[in-house]
């Protein structure tokens, strides 16, 4: 016998012992297994970790302050600030307060929010726009 069919052979043979093909056994097909499957309490989505009513607090000068509502289970707020919409190109910072303060360039801004729950950042907030100076 050449190796390819030794080979055949030892395979079939393992295999057969692996799939429950021992002496004694019913040829017949068993049940699905028991196997319990568990699941995570943590939930699939981030949307209940999503900030809202952002709003620009107060400008004065070049200092603004945005005020946002708690988000329930939020561990920290990511603080986004952009020259453009969805940008974070002015500011990108983290803070646990529900508001935050900081000297701006000149210009229209936009800001947005995202709070971190279950070790993730949600999604972001409404964005506001406002203009620093001029």
């Amino acid at each position: 016998m050449n190796r390819v069919g030794v080979l055949s052979i030892v395979l079939a043979a393992a295999i057969t012992g692996a799939c429950g093909g021992a002496d004694g056994a019913s040829s017949a097909p068993t049940g699905p297994s028991s196997t319990t499957t568990t699941t995570s309490s943590q939930p699939t989505s981030q949307s209940s970790c999503v900030p809202a009513n952002l709003r620009v607090a107060s400008i004065q000068g070049t200092v603004v302050t945005l005020e946002w509502n708690s988000v329930s289970g939020a561990t920290e707020y990511l603080v986004l600030v952009g020259s453009a919409p969805s940008s974070s190109d002015q500011l990108s910072t983290n803070t646990t307060n529900t508001n935050y303060t900081w000297t701006a360039r000149s210009g229209r801004q936009y800001a947005r929010i995202q709070a971190k729950c279950n070790g993730q950042f949600g999604g972001s907030s409404n964005e506001v726009e406002y203009t620093v100076g001029n």
